[in-house]
């Protein structure tokens, strides 16, 4: 998560990776889909979809499989893959304030560590906001795909060679 002087925020790498996993739980339940499949589906450039993809490799979220049926796929079931995870594997750990998280630098930088009255509020808020991350799936994401009548397109080869 981003922080600035105004916000915090999540990059649209951590809303692209969310949306890419979305789209292979909601449209190909979770079985290999293809890059390019997603990319049109949800509007992302297929290049910038396969750095996300390492990224999400590497945090254990997806594998993928080469040949005319591969694509990339979930590791495990979208209700055991949340928000946080998604975001924590593009963005890193999630720091929300100056005086929490783990950046030592980023604590030493703050001239009220010491005496901050207002710890405890921003303390209990980046608790909240951890918790809701946590508690949203990508199993919630689908249904809620479903609810808003989001069209099912699975991303299927029907082309048989003799």
């Amino acid at each position: 998560m981003a922080l600035d002087q105004r916000n915090m925020r999540i990059s649209s790498k951590a809303v692209y990776a969310l949306r890419a996993l979305f789209d292979i739980s909601f449209h190909n339940l979770g079985r290999p889909t293809k890059v390019e499949a997603i990319a049109t589906r949800e509007d992302v450039p297929p290049r910038f979809l396969e750095q996300l993809f390492q990224d999400l490799k590497g945090a254990g979220l997806v594998g993928s499989k080469r040949g005319p049926n591969g694509g990339y796929f979930l590791l495990r079931s979208p209700e055991d893959i949340t928000v946080g995870d998604v975001i924590r594997a593009i963005e890193g750990p999630v720091e929300h304030f100056c005086c929490f998280g783990t950046d030592e630098e980023l604590r030493r930088n703050c001239a009220l560590t010491s005496k901050c009255v207002t710890a405890a509020v921003w303390r209990d808020l980046a608790m909240s906001i951890d918790r809701v991350l946590d508690s949203v799936t990508i199993s919630d994401l689908s249904l809620k795909g479903e609810a808003l009548g989001v069209s099912r397109e699975a991303d299927v080869d029907f082309s048989y060679v003799i």
